[in-house]
């Protein structure tokens, strides 16, 4: 067959057409192809920005409602400082007097448990006879003899073995120690006339008297806290003789006033006071 030279050009622009509609078709299909995967790209991506922002909120909610605190081992360091403690005292194991006292304790801390520190009580006329004492007097007509204290000094060590922390009510953390204590000093006590006092008085004496005790301590602040202590001061006692005389001679001799042997007697306190730590604040120091 043979073609004339304008059918063969014809028949080339018509083959160029195609192809140009061919590639033009290509493209269109590759572009719609990529809208349509792009579409669901940017839909995966909304949804999963979704589903990372509602568990997002979620541990917020989440963390709102158990906080996550992070609390020192130690709330309140010891080391370097001095402990003052003011207290009220009142004895616990004599039933026929009570002796109140009002106390001043003072430790300097060596380390952060060991302590050496002074204590001092005074009892004055906090003394107070029980109704228990009144109530046999008045029902057997015989009378109890007592002592009566003035005041009280002490040196000693003391050392902390326990201390930690607890929550309460899941709203506060609450720090604690636990310390004993003992040491040694003086006591001024003197028999208070019952069985002649017509006749007999009697001046305040100085006795030895050492001292063993175990307190507990909750910090309200790194500086403040409150305590209860137990103490028992134990020290010789002198007793009032509970032989009566008739004759004026004899009731007048101050050698039969006493007892010929001293008692050991134990003055077990409960101390309730606070505990203020100077200086105020203190420096974290991490091992090296």
């Amino acid at each position: 067959m043979s073609f004339s030279e304008e059918e063969a050009e014809t028949a080339d622009e018509d083959e160029m057409t195609s192809e140009e509609e061919a590639s033009e078709e290509s493209e269109s299909g590759e572009s719609a192809e990529d809208v349509l995967s792009a579409l669901g790209e940017d839909s995966d991506l909304s949804a999963s920005a979704s589903v990372s922002t509602e568990a997002q909120s979620e541990q917020e909610e989440q963390a709102g409602a158990h906080p996550i605190w992070a609390v020192q081992q130690v709330y309140s360091l010891r080391k370097g400082r001095v402990d003052f403690q003011p207290s009220f005292g009142i004895s616990m194991n004599d039933p026929y007097v009570q002796h109140q006292s009002v106390s001043l304790s003072a430790s300097y801390y060596i380390t952060e448990v060991l302590a050496i520190g002074a204590s001092f009580n005074y009892y004055g006329f906090l003394d107070a006879e029980t109704d228990l004492n009144y109530s046999v007097s008045r029902a057997t007509h015989q009378v109890i003899p007592i002592n009566k204290y003035l005041l009280g000094a002490q040196l000693n060590f003391s050392y902390v073995p326990m201390y930690g922390k607890f929550a309460m009510f899941k709203e506060w953390i609450l720090h604690w120690d636990v310390w004993v204590i003992g040491g040694g000093g003086f006591i001024m006590t003197r028999p208070e006339p019952v069985i002649d006092p017509e006749y007999r008085s009697f001046d305040f004496k100085a006795k030895f008297s050492f001292n063993i005790g175990l307190g507990g301590r909750l910090f309200l602040t790194r500086f403040l806290a409150i305590y209860l202590e137990l103490r028992d001061y134990i020290y010789p006692e002198e007793l009032e003789s509970l032989t009566t005389y008739q004759r004026v001679e004899d009731r007048q001799d101050e050698s039969r006033w006493t007892e010929d042997s001293y008692k050991l007697t134990n003055n077990f306190t409960l101390h309730a006071g606070v505990s203020l730590f100077i200086p105020f604040t203190f420096e974290y120091k991490m091992p090296k």
